[in-house]
């Protein structure tokens, strides 16, 4: 009789055998007690009893074309597996973390789970003697307790009769409780630790990897050091005193605060030394990706993950890639690979209990977790990253930014400040000129310093005043080199304005919104802006002699705001910044401008909206698990992206508009359907409540929009007349 087979070419015993090593070897790295480790090792050794079915068999021979869910089949092995270990070890009976996280190995744990699926899987003859095996493996492997096969073989033979399905929600399997509500209520740190570990034990041995030393860094201080030393001996690169004040800092959790370029990269990864896994995170998909090439010259690229919601596409492109980088697609999404760079929005929705949110939860929980750039985020947000941190803190943290006001840092955990030394502070790269009247009057002075040669960034605070200036240039002041670049492009189209505005001809306009403040790269001559929060306006100021290179450059300051810019920043905001750049100097130093952001925050932190929008945030998360609990979040499910989405913040999803369907179709077609990401551009996700305008595309697995979209303008929100309730942003 043939072996039974987990795949074309491996034993079902050899690969439930590698697993188990694999899952233990894990277990043990990242600290588990012993009861989570013995339930990982349950997981681990019947996670694929399932395959051991007839029509599996025959399927992974190629004599049919599909087979029985083996995750499901496999769920009344290792609950018996576990509920006779938990007799004798006097577990709690509902403890069934082991279980859950083998019947939602290939499946999102949700209310509709294998519903209605009522069929009784075919087992096949050689079931008794795997179970043998799967039984004296855990025995081998030094577990106590394991029943003795006979015992087992008993009381499964009845229970494999009925559907598994069936017994999920059958009140009479565990004292009048059903498995599905058992399992969403199990505590969700426990079966996210359970379940990502079998997950990427599962997953490495089925690439290849037979050892867990690929989720984990070895040697970082090493390699950062080395790096240090490259850039000595190549570009002159000293270190500073403030990146050895953090390398020998021995804190677990520590505030830094830097200029722009003064090497707070370095300072970080310094601190990190030997973290046996990092992640560190960022406001963009621009930030995040220059960083990601970044880490992988310090370390290498098996070693370095990027996780955003174009990582597949970026990874393909910037390899060259001829396939789809699977493995190392599928271990970057979960914060599995020992370095892993990431857009916040993906920390927070792990917390959102989004997709994968057991890895991602987990492989946090024992990581250095690095949140640079914190200033960049609004109430919302920090209400949500907060309540994060506070349900389930890493094992080392670092805040780091060139603007670190104590507003702020008293928000997070405590933490040693380690600040930069007086001298880099003293800066001086701009000429400040606050001007009366809306910013459409600095169009003119664009024109002036445009026609000389000059390279004139201008900073509008919406959408809709970009789009309207951009149009104006290019109408009444017949200015055909001016670009136009916000954050609701198609990927493709932004790509091409960022390469474009990055290397300008002398003479270029570039018109832009808040994206410029921290996803560029650029050193523009002038700047011309609308005011805004001094923060901002900071931010702004880096894109103009970021180097120093001039003396110091013109920065015109229009101190009329638009409607928009009441909405997004608030009245007091933005009166409070105009109060405080008034008194300041009119050539001011790197520290002038960081101690006015310092003043500003103590303000706006204290206003009752502040105050609130953070508190939403909080309030947010905290709702959403535990509404959730170990389900997995599920944004097609009306009533629940309604709770999801009700609110603000930066948390965005991808669409695509119509126009652009017809192409994704033929990407599709002809195999290179990885570009799809070209086509999308992100909305954010309270949009999605406007349902009239979205509609999801199964053959496309994505959303498409019927809002209006150019190339030349971009993606219209929608109509403010169908929307009263709502106030959209832009």
């Amino acid at each position: 009789m043939d072996e039974l087979l987990a795949k074309p070419d491996v034993a079902l015993e050899d690969h439930l055998r590698s697993v188990l090593h694999v899952g233990n070897e894990i277990a043990k790295r990242m600290k588990l007690d012993e009861r989570l480790q013995m339930k990982v090792l349950l997981a681990c050794a019947f996670h694929d009893i399932g395959k051991a079915t007839v029509d599996f068999q025959d399927y992974i021979r190629g004599k049919r074309k599909k087979a029985y869910p083996h995750a499901l089949a496999s769920m009344p092995f290792i609950m018996v597996a576990e509920s006779l270990l938990g007799q004798k070890l006097k577990w709690n009976q509902f403890d069934l973390y082991a279980t859950a996280a083998v019947l939602t190995h290939h499946s999102p744990l949700s209310p509709g789970l294998y519903k209605g699926f009522d069929a009784v899987p075919n087992f096949h003859p050689q079931l008794s003697q795997i179970i043998k095996v799967i039984l004296e493996m855990l025995r081998n492997a030094g577990m106590d307790g394991i029943p003795a096969d006979e015992e087992f073989l008993w009381i499964i033979q009845n229970l494999i009769k009925d559907s598994p399905a069936a017994m999920l929600d059958d009140e009479r399997v565990i004292q009048n409780k059903t498995l599905r509500g058992i399992f969403k209520d199990l505590i969700p740190q426990e079966f996210a630790q359970i379940k990502a570990i079998l997950h990427i034990s599962d997953w490495l041995v089925s690439s290849g990897e037979f050892s867990s030393s690929m989720i984990f860094l070895d040697g970082g201080r090493s390699k950062v050091e080395s790096n240090v030393r490259r850039r000595e001996k190549e570009e002159g690169f000293i270190l500073r005193g403030f990146q050895q004040r953090a390398a020998n800092s021995g804190s677990d959790v520590i505030w830094l605060r830097a200029p722009t370029g003064s090497g707070k990269t370095e300072a970080l990864l310094l601190w990190a030394g030997d973290a046996e896994r990092l992640i560190y995170l960022l406001p963009t998909q621009a930030t995040v990706n220059a960083m990601w090439k970044r880490m992988r010259k310090i370390f290498d690229d098996k070693s370095v993950a990027l996780a955003h919601g174009r990582a597949n596409y970026i990874m393909r492109k910037d390899l060259n890639l001829d396939e789809d980088p699977l493995d190392t697609r599928l271990f970057g999404s979960v914060f599995a690979k020992p370095v892993t760079v990431a857009t916040i929005d993906q920390y927070i929705l792990a917390h959102l209990n989004g997709r994968h949110w057991e890895e991602r939860r987990s492989f946090s929980k024992q990581a250095t977790v690095i949140l640079d750039e914190i200033h960049a985020y609004e109430p919302y947000t920090l209400g949500l990253l907060v309540e994060a941190l506070e349900r389930e803190k890493p094992y080392r943290l670092a805040l780091a930014s060139a603007t670190l006001p104590p507003a702020l840092l008293n928000l997070f955990p405590k933490g040693e400040l380690i600040e930069a030394e007086d001298n880099l502070w003293e800066r001086k790269r701009h000429r400040l000129k606050l001007q009366n009247g809306s910013l459409e009057g600095g169009l003119s002075l664009a024109m002036d310093y445009a026609q000389k040669g000059e390279n004139v960034l201008v900073v509008a605070n919406t959408i809709s005043d970009v789009q309207s200036l951009y149009k104006k240039l290019k109408e009444e002041y017949e200015w055909e080199n001016c670009y136009l670049l916000h954050s609701r492009f198609i990927f493709r189209d932004r790509q091409l304005k960022e390469e474009m505005v990055g290397n300008p001809p002398k003479g270029t306009i570039f018109i832009s919104t808040q994206v410029v403040e921290v996803s560029l790269d650029i050193s523009y001559d002038v700047l011309i802006t609308e005011i805004a929060p001094i923060d901002a306006l900071v931010q702004r100021l880096g894109r103009v002699n970021r180097r120093g290179e001039k003396l110091h450059s013109p920065v015109f300051i229009f101190k009329q705001w638009s409607k928009g810019s009441e909405r997004i920043y608030g009245k007091d905001v933005l009166e409070l910044s105009l109060q405080l750049l008034e008194k300041i100097s009119e050539i001011p130093t790197d520290r002038d401008l960081t101690e006015l952001t310092h003043t500003l925050y103590e303000q706006v932190f204290s206003s009752d909206d502040w105050k609130k929008e953070f508190l939403e945030g909080r309030n947010t998360l905290d709702e959403v698990q535990r509404i959730l609990g170990c389900y997995t979040i599920n944004l097609s499910d009306e009533e629940m992206r309604e709770r999801f989405t009700a609110r603000r913040g930066h948390l965005s999803v991808d669409v695509i508009p119509s126009g652009y369907v017809q192409e994704a179709y033929e990407l599709k077609q002809k195999e290179e359907f990885w570009r799809l990401p070209e086509l999308l551009v992100p909305v954010p996700i309270y949009w999605l409540r406007q349902s009239e305008y979205f509609t999801f595309i199964e053959d496309l697995n994505c959303i498409q929009t019927t809002l209006e979209y150019s190339s030349e303008f971009g993606l219209m929100p929608p109509s403010q007349e169908k929307s009263n309730s709502f106030v959209f942003i832009d």
